[in-house]
């Protein structure tokens, strides 16, 4: 990195006395392959702090003044990532597009601590991916795998600690949540499998040892993985633990009032009420919404936009009809014709995955699709994109899979939410499913029903 540090340095040295330059925080680096012009920091309210443009040979540079110390996400592309900033601090990064997280490299003021976040975010995926096989065993015998893991956390934290006398409370917190969270996630998981078996075996004290020390009305890092994913499975693994069943309307409504009640921030009370009425939209297969819960929502929601995004979504299901005809509409084919959708499905048994990229990475949504067609060869998949950035293929999916939409489509008549939607059809053009999602677990058996 040492190419760009010197040059770095020097914008920072000329032009600012010492008393100007030591109160600014510098955050800055180099994109390899960048996917866009500019890089974008968020703070835990996802608000744009700023919006870095590139330079000719790919290089950014953000100054700021009265800056707090905390976690931030910075963005480029699609692709987002969090730092640990303080004041003063000069932050570098230097990382490839085409492996974003792997490549992710950090250097200047404190940057051993992003070093060691971004290398715990990588051991929590791989060890997410060799997980799901401990989810079998007996209550004992996973606890005690848990355990095993923990050990090894702590003796990697006692050593950081013991290297790092000076470090902020703040950044132990954080790291702390980087390296547990991800673990009593799993614990909470498999509390919430034992509660969906038929006879749920009891399980120890054990597995909910954690929670006693652990605030989930956090809101500034609601934002941060770790954290979110352990919140979400608590909300839930708490009414699971009540007996109602998942697919039902009433797990949906206490789920939504229990957010409201263990929940302290009303921002970040809307936001977990909004994901979860959308989520437990998409999970049902009867594509219908029952009063009680929608109403649940709006009299708990204080967000006017969420109400709108909603009912939007509701009405969009009303375009297209289960048990009958796909409505017609038109699509820009990889080929660059314009054709309608009847004529390209026609005698097919099909999927069609409306798709916007504001909610799926390209990388997902290719191996998600790759996934399905290899395990469909019957059936004719289209990804349609719904946004406005035509020709913006995805690269890890054959092109002929990738459509698009004009801006003055008819299928915009049932996308007003812009949420990604999938229907089912089948080969006389039937309407099967006429909204799902291609993420969701009964998926599979939705296929199968073509």
């Amino acid at each position: 990195m040492i190419r760009y540090i010197v040059p770095f340095l020097s914008i920072l040295l000329v032009g600012c006395s010492p008393s100007k330059k030591d109160e600014l925080t510098y955050f800055g680096g180099k994109i390899i392959n960048p996917k866009s012009d500019n890089v974008t920091l968020y703070d835990h309210n996802d608000e744009v702090i700023d919006t870095i443009k590139l330079n000719p040979d790919n290089t950014f540079t953000g100054a700021f003044k009265d800056f707090k110390p905390g976690l931030y996400m910075f963005r480029h592309g699609t692709e987002y990532q969090h730092i640990f900033l303080e004041p003063k601090d000069s932050l570098l990064i230097r990382l490839n597009t085409w492996d974003f997280d792997e490549s992710l490299v950090f250097s200047g003021t404190n940057a051993h601590r992003n070093n060691l976040l971004v290398e715990t975010f990588l051991a929590n995926e791989e060890q997410e991916k060799n997980f799901y096989k401990y989810f079998k065993l007996a209550p004992n015998e996973f606890m005690h795998k848990i355990d095993s893991l923990k050990n090894i956390k702590d003796k990697y934290l006692e050593k950081y600690l013991a290297d790092n006398e000076n470090v902020s409370e703040q950044y132990v917190d954080i790291l702390k949540i980087a390296l547990y969270f991800p673990l009593y996630k799993k614990i909470e998981a498999f509390i919430i499998d034992n509660s969906l078996k038929e006879t749920p075996e009891n399980l120890s004290d054990a597995f909910t040892a954690h929670r006693k020390d652990i605030n989930i009305g956090k809101d500034s890092l609601m934002f941060f993985p770790p954290y979110r994913l352990y919140v979400f499975n608590n909300l839930y693994s708490n009414i699971y633990e009540q007996n109602i069943k998942d697919d039902s309307d009433d797990f949906t409504i206490a789920l939504l009032n229990s957010i409201d009640k263990r929940i302290n921030s009303e921002e970040l009370k809307n936001k977990l009420l909004k994901q979860t009425t959308i989520r437990h939209f998409y999970k049902k297969t009867s594509c219908n919404m029952n009063k009680k819960a929608y109403q649940t929502f709006l009299s708990l929601s204080t967000n006017e936009n969420d109400k709108k995004d909603i009912s939007l979504l509701l009405n969009d299901v009303k375009g297209i009809v289960k048990n009958r005809k796909l409505p017609n509409f038109k699509v820009l084919t990889p080929q660059g014709s314009l054709e309608n959708i009847t004529d390209i499905i026609k005698n097919e048994k099909a999927v069609i995955y409306f798709r916007n990229r504001e909610y799926s990475s390209d990388a997902w949504v290719a191996s998600r699709v790759n996934f399905l067609i290899n395990n469909n060869p019957n059936v004719e998949f289209l990804v349609i994109n719904i946004g406005d950035d035509q020709k913006q293929y995805i690269k890890d999916l054959n092109i002929k899979y990738q459509f698009f939409l004009k801006n003055n489509s008819k299928a915009h008549q049932f996308l007003t939410s812009k949420y990604p939607r999938t229907v089912l059809v089948n080969k006389k053009g039937i309407v099967i499913n006429n909204f799902c999602s291609i993420a969701g677990k009964k998926f599979q058996k939705q296929l199968s029903e073509l």
